[in-house]
């Protein structure tokens, strides 16, 4: 049987098997990327892709494709993704999107990220078109966005909220200063399922917070879950909604048998989920 049909066939076995263990909707989408490699095309870009999405990619994947991913700066959330048979290293211009330039006149008025992705998808804009949106913490705001919609959003977008806006493609070497207002947090907890983590690190009760798993308002690496049972794990990413996402980055046992943590935190602006 040819290389190529092979390939396909364990493709779809993959993804039968991806599907059964989380509920990315994407996974369709990501393995039809791989199938058009399967079906002759040299090279995959694909949209901008989250954490999420990228290693359902790379499971699908495994060692039969090369993947490169850019995402207009290094530990970038969103990427694009370019998929291959044969290795070749990729500029930026391959990638195929621009840093876009915010102007408004902030000493007079104020904007902020979800007002920003706000306009962004009330325009018609597909969040598979849109990469990053980036601050200094100073007023200054950039984003990245596919370069088929660059035209449309530069034309079509002159306001966000209620301030006049002009947007601008620049280079990507005039990217801001990124502010990380990461928070390094140290606690002690009795168990590492992710609802005594979620309920010791956001102070609320379990109760509280296996009602939002039960409102899918909980992710674990970018995945919907629907167990508190789960047992976290260091590198994992915990995401709660209007809460903020929480990176376990160690994870040790106390002498009396308990469960020290410690994790990177990225609070939200509300910083509360009920």
């Amino acid at each position: 049987m040819d290389k190529n049909i092979l390939l396909s066939e364990q493709i779809k076995k993959r993804t039968q098997f991806l599907r059964s263990k989380n509920d990315n909707e994407d996974i369709s989408q990501l393995s039809g990327y791989l199938m058009q490699i399967c079906y002759g095309k040299e090279a995959v870009l694909t949209n901008f892709l989250d954490p999420g999405a990228r290693v359902d990619l790379r499971e699908l994947a495994q060692s039969d494709f090369y993947i490169q991913e850019f995402g207009g700066y290094d530990k970038a959330e969103k990427c694009r993704v370019i998929i291959s048979n044969d290795w070749e290293y990729k500029d930026v211009e391959n990638f195929q999107f621009s840093l876009i330039k915010i102007t408004y006149n902030h000493k007079f008025a104020s904007i902020t990220h979800s007002q920003i992705l706000g306009t962004l998808l009330g325009s018609g804009l597909s969040p598979a078109s849109l990469g990053d949106i980036i601050t200094d913490g100073k007023g200054n705001w950039q984003f990245f966005i596919s370069d088929i919609m660059l035209d449309f959003v530069c034309r079509e977008i002159t306001r966000i909220g209620k301030v006049a806006v002009r947007l601008d493609r620049i280079p990507l070497k005039q990217i801001l200063n990124i502010e990380d207002d990461v928070q390094n947090v140290k606690l002690v907890v009795n168990s590492l399922r992710i609802d005594a983590i979620l309920a010791a690190l956001t102070r609320t009760s379990r109760n509280i917070i296996n009602n939002q798993i039960e409102k899918e308002n909980i992710k674990l690496n970018w995945h919907k879950i629907n167990n508190s049972n789960i047992i976290v794990t260091v590198n994992d990413v915990l995401s709660v909604r209007h809460f903020g996402r929480i990176e376990i980055s160690n994870i040790t046992t106390t002498r009396k048998g308990k469960y020290r943590l410690e994790a990177n935190l990225w609070l939200s602006k509300k910083k509360r989920m009920y």
